[in-house]
């Protein structure tokens, strides 16, 4: 993501609206256009900040959209098509930009601020709204969360599965000889005694690993996250959040990948049981809730599917 002086683009002036004070910034824009056949959107993000509101999470408010680069109609001029895609014809970077710019000092100048903001989320994307709150209900203590983990998972050996030390080597494009050789590092016979410096330093191991892998580290991973989030300076706790959630690139936004995201075959391909599910879907809202990860739309969508399978008989 770029500033304004990295992409080209400038700040807009402070905005004194009678319903919410704001300023205006593009982020960034896909310029030039990239070929239709590799990319179908143009994309765009731009920030609203709010400076009678204190830093922190209100402070601002980032959306996301993007405009078609095969218009569904021919029709000439430039609309909102659908949620989060524009449709400019011909197409015109300065046309998008005035249209979005018209369309937020049009909604903040008759709404007041929380209800711009929805309107605004219903033609662009605003890509900070948290959907945490919503699996507040299902939230268990630290305690009650690493027994049932500990439980779900107990006596789940890693076989011949891909190592932890395997699937650093794999991320870093290491030779076969490291790979073979990485193995023993890896001694331990059970998951629960894997330490805590091996977690530490190889800190997003889930793309890596085949079914058994996943199956016999997530416990270990997901028990250290409930243990360490406050204090986690590796980022394990929140890569191993990623890895039972869908990871959404700003430009997919919109696009309805969280609704898409596969839980069956994602829990088939692991072999994960019933009581394997919900530990992992309990760890879901312990780290959205608890450690404050935050949960987007497409999370979300995702989070209700382990939800859903959780809770069924």
């Amino acid at each position: 993501m770029f500033g304004p002086e990295e992409s080209g683009l400038t700040q807009k002036p402070f905005v004194n609206s009678h319903f919410m004070n704001y300023e205006f910034e593009w982020l960034y824009h896909d310029d030039p256009p990239p070929p239709i056949e590799s990319e179908p959107y143009i994309h765009f993000e731009f920030l609203l900040r709010f400076p009678d509101v204190p830093p922190g999470d209100d402070h601002v408010a980032h959306f996301c959209f993007n405009v078609l680069q095969i218009p569904e109609s021919d029709e000439h001029g430039i609309r909102v098509a659908r949620r989060g895609f524009l449709s400019c014809v011909p197409y015109s970077r300065s046309k998008v930009q005035k249209f979005v710019e018209k369309a937020v000092a049009e909604t903040s100048a008759e709404t007041p601020r929380d209800r711009a903001l929805a309107i605004l989320n219903e033609q662009f994307i605003n890509s900070d709204i948290d959907f945490s709150s919503e699996f507040a209900s299902d939230l268990l203590q630290a305690d009650e969360l690493l027994q049932l983990i500990d439980d779900a998972f107990d006596r789940v050996a890693r076989g011949d599965a891909i190592t932890l030390h395997q699937a650093t080597v794999i991320d870093n494009y290491g030779s076969q000889e490291e790979f073979l050789a990485a193995e023993a590092r890896d001694t331990e016979a059970r998951w629960q005694d894997i330490p805590d410096s091996a977690i530490m330093e190889n800190p997003g191991p889930f793309h890596f690993l085949d079914g058994d892998g996943f199956r016999y580290y997530i416990p270990a991973f997901m028990s250290w996250a409930v243990r360490n989030y406050s204090t986690d300076d590796s980022d394990a706790s929140f890569f191993t959040y990623l890895a039972v959630l869908p990871s959404i690139a700003p430009r997919e936004i919109g696009r309805g990948l969280g609704e898409g995201f596969d839980l069956q075959a994602f829990i088939d391909e692991r072999s994960l049981s019933k009581a394997q599910v919900d530990a992992i879907y309990r760890f879901i809202c312990f780290m959205a809730v608890r450690a404050e990860q935050r949960m987007d739309e497409d999370q979300c969508a995702a989070a209700r599917k382990w939800r859903q399978v959780s809770k069924e008989v």
